[in-house]
């Protein structure tokens, strides 16, 4: 028994110095570590730690071997409970002017109009202010279901008003995590954590869910690992690591690996900045910062082709583009389609000249694209643009067709839910050609869609919101199908991904390349 006590006494003392010696680096470097969401199971996860690793599970801790084959298996006893806000304005926090203005707006307009505050200061190691993200929303009405938060959204988009839905996590899902090691149970609580001497192997990884790309696969990560319950009624398992670190998961992720190094450099001080952009915004309330997947930043942790790039970006590592004294949210996309879009056209924002949207070219065409007969004319006889490449990625995305048949065609009138559809109008184009909003009249009415993504979800996951559109009708006048020509892939906002990738390959460095996608950024050392 002396024996056994002698074992786990020296277990705990590994652990507690572990945690310590982890906590110490972590104070040392607050601002360079965030909590990734890298992965989500439903009730089990099979894994393993190729170098042994040491855990905590309902106070017990105990030592992973290398070769040791692990699964943790949840029993959910509570759902998560959620909120739903329709958002109508948002702005950095002191903006004040435009707060009272919004406010005087829709409290004119009839509206029981609040605002709240969201996101983060960030401080350095001797306490000065590093940077600020806050920003100040109005809401005009709070929902226990997303179904009437969605009507009031659809109410405001008939009257051409703008405003998304914004979830509160009143409160994660709960239940009981049992860990086996090689098929004996050791532990059994609510969150286990795993430090990992080198790194921990996820089996299994679902990754771009609702996508044509969706799939699994097995992926390995470096830093320390928390699975638990959370907002999504299943198990998250958030990565504690270096941002540097996931940023060279995240640049061959999100643009080609093989791209020139200026293109891979742009992209990180890109990527960097949004992500501090948006900690303690985008996933307010879940106990993490930022996910692994297109909502956020595509992470797929530690690869051949991370190991490849870390080097490359190294030279860029705390840098962001500032706008003012923020960060800049330092947005991007696949493929502009050769002119990108103004931020507040995609979302509801206020206007920033940063982001304004501009051509994607030397010498700008004399072409108005928010006019049908023009943007036609754009989609059908391109212009030579930056990313009308063929020879980098994603160039075969500067322009695109689809087919939408007769079944699939059905699909869009029950997403549109207004029985078949007759017409199409009041078709409002942004400064890329992009919808922004759309009207359909059909059997039970009308119903006008707003912002390019949601137009895009309604006819099938398009590649980007600027297109046109060939309509064939039954007899009796109703659509029955369309032929679908577009440009470019994605919401367009900010660096184009294939344009960057071709300005590298003419030579062009880093800072060059985001001084022409962010127009008025200054490139500054954050840490």
């Amino acid at each position: 028994m002396k024996y056994k006590n002698l074992y786990l006494w020296r277990i705990t003392a590994l652990f507690i110095g572990m945690i310590f010696i982890f906590s110490f680096s972590s104070l040392l470097a607050a601002e360079k570590n965030i909590d990734i969401k890298v992965a989500q199971y439903a009730s089990s996860i099979d894994f393993i730690c190729p170098q042994g690793a040491s855990y905590e599970l309902g106070g017990q801790p105990g030592l992973i071997v290398a070769g040791d084959n692990c699964k943790l298996t949840g029993v959910m006893t509570e759902k998560a409970r959620k909120r739903y806000h329709v958002m109508v304005f948002s702005a950095f926090i002191g903006d004040d002017e435009a707060a009272k203005s919004a406010e005087n707006e829709w409290r004119e307009a009839g509206f029981t109009y609040k605002t709240s505050t969201i996101g983060r200061q960030f401080f350095g190691d001797n306490g000065s202010l590093l940077y600020d993200n806050r920003t100040i929303r109005g809401e005009v009405g709070v929902f226990d279901n997303l179904e009437s938060a969605q009507r009031l959204v659809d109410q405001l988009a008939a009257q051409g008003k703008s405003s998304w839905i914004s979830t509160e996590i009143v409160s994660w899902s709960k239940g009981s995590l049992t860990l086996s090691i090689n098929g004996s149970e050791k532990a059994t609580g609510e969150t286990l954590l795993i430090i990992p001497t080198g790194k921990v192997t996820l089996k299994k990884v679902e990754y771009a869910v609702g996508y044509p790309w969706h799939g699994f696969a097995d992926r390995n990560y470096t830093g320390t690992l928390t699975c638990r319950y959370g907002a999504s009624d299943a198990i998250d398992c958030i990565l504690n690591t270096s941002l540097e670190n996931v940023l060279a998961g995240v640049v061959p992720s999100e643009i080609s690996a093989n791209a020139e190094t200026g293109a891979l450099r742009a992209q990180a001080v890109a990527a960097r900045g949004e992500i501090l952009a948006k900690i303690g915004i985008r996933h307010a309330g879940e106990g993490f910062d930022i996910c692994s997947e297109q909502h956020c930043q595509v992470f797929a942790g530690d690869s051949t082709y991370s190991a490849q790039v870390a080097p490359k970006i190294a030279p860029t590592r705390g840098y962001v583009l500032k706008d003012g004294n923020k960060i800049l949210d330092a947005v991007y996309s696949a493929n502009c389609g050769g002119h990108s879009e103004a931020c507040h056209l995609v979302w509801t924002t206020k206007p920033n000249p940063i982001l304004g949207g501009h051509w994607d070219i030397g010498t700008p065409p004399a072409l108005d694209l928010s006019e049908e007969r023009q943007v036609t004319d754009f989609i059908n006889n391109p212009p030579g643009c930056y990313c009308n490449n063929p020879n980098v990625e994603g160039g075969n995305r500067f322009r695109w067709t689809k087919s939408i048949n007769a079944t699939d065609w059905k699909a869009v009138c029950d997403r549109v839910g207004i029985g078949r559809i007759k017409t199409i109008k009041n078709i409002a184009r942004g400064f890329s050609g992009r919808i922004y909003q759309i009207t359909f009249v059909g059997e039970r009415g009308e119903k006008t869609v707003m912002k390019e993504l949601n137009i895009r979800k309604i006819y099938g996951s398009l590649m980007s919101a600027c297109f046109i559109a060939n309509y064939k009708r039954d007899a009796a006048g109703y659509i029955v199908s369309a032929e679908i020509k577009g440009a470019g892939f994605g919401h367009g906002v900010g660096m184009c991904q294939t344009g960057a990738q071709s300005l590298a390959r003419q030579g062009w460095s880093f800072d060059r390349i985001l001084s022409h996608y962010f127009p008025g950024s200054v490139l500054q050392k954050l840490y």
